[in-house]
C-alpha cells in the first residue's frame, strides 16, 4: 500500500478544503455561509436569509462542493495508474477516507472549534447576536457525525467504482 501517497494527498485536500472556506468566512458575511451551519438558536434570533444571500452562498460554495467531489476522484484514479492500473477496493477506500478524515479535521478541529467556538472573531458572528451565542460546539460535532455515515458510503461507491472499472 502507498500509505506515504494518502497521506501527503490528505494533506493537500485537507489544507485546500479548509483554506477555502476560511477565505470564504473572512471575505463574506457570515449570513451568506454561516447561517445554514449555525445552529437553530441563533438562526431565531436573527432573520432567514434572503434570496440574494442564498445565491451567493451557492455561488461562493459551488467552487468547494466541486473540490470536495471531484479531488477524491481524482486522486483516488491518479493512485491506480501509478500502482500499474490496478486498485483494490481497500486501497482506493482508504485513499478517499484519509482524504476526507484531512478535511474533516480541519473543517470540525481550525474552523468549527478554534475559530467559530473559541476565538470567535467579529467575521463569524451575524450581526444581531454576540459572541456567546457560538461557544457551544456541540451543534459543529454533531453535524460532523451526522454527515459521517453519507459520507461513508460515498466514498465506498467511488472507491467501488474505481476499483472494478
Amino acid at each position: 500500500m502507498d500509505f506515504s501517497s494518502m497521506i501527503w494527498s490528505g494533506l493537500a485536500f485537507g489544507f485546500t478544503s479548509t483554506l477555502y472556506l476560511l477565505v470564504i468566512m473572512i471575505a463574506t458575511n457570515p449570513r451568506v455561509w454561516g447561517y445554514a451551519d449555525y445552529p437553530d438558536r441563533i438562526k431565531k434570533i436573527i432573520p432567514p436569509q434572503t434570496k440574494k444571500e442564498k445565491l451567493l452562498a451557492l455561488l461562493v460554495g459551488l467552487p468547494w462542493i466541486l473540490f470536495v467531489l471531484l479531488f477524491p476522484i481524482y486522486s483516488t484514479l491518479s493512485l491506480k495508474t501509478n500502482l500499474g492500473g490496478n486498485i483494490t477496493f481497500v486501497m482506493a477506500f482508504l485513499n478517499i477516507f484519509v482524504l476526507y478524515a484531512f478535511a474533516n479535521l480541519g473543517d470540525v478541529i481550525l474552523l468549527d472549534w478554534l475559530i467559530v467556538s473559541k476565538i470567535t472573531p467579529k467575521f463569524v458572528i451575524i450581526s444581531g447576536t454576540n459572541k456567546n451565542d457560538y461557544k457551544d460546539f456541540s451543534h459543529h460535532f454533531k453535524a460532523h457525525l451526522r454527515a459521517l455515515l453519507p459520507t461513508i458510503v460515498f466514498q465506498a461507491a467511488v472507491a467501488a467504482f474505481i476499483a472494478f472499472t
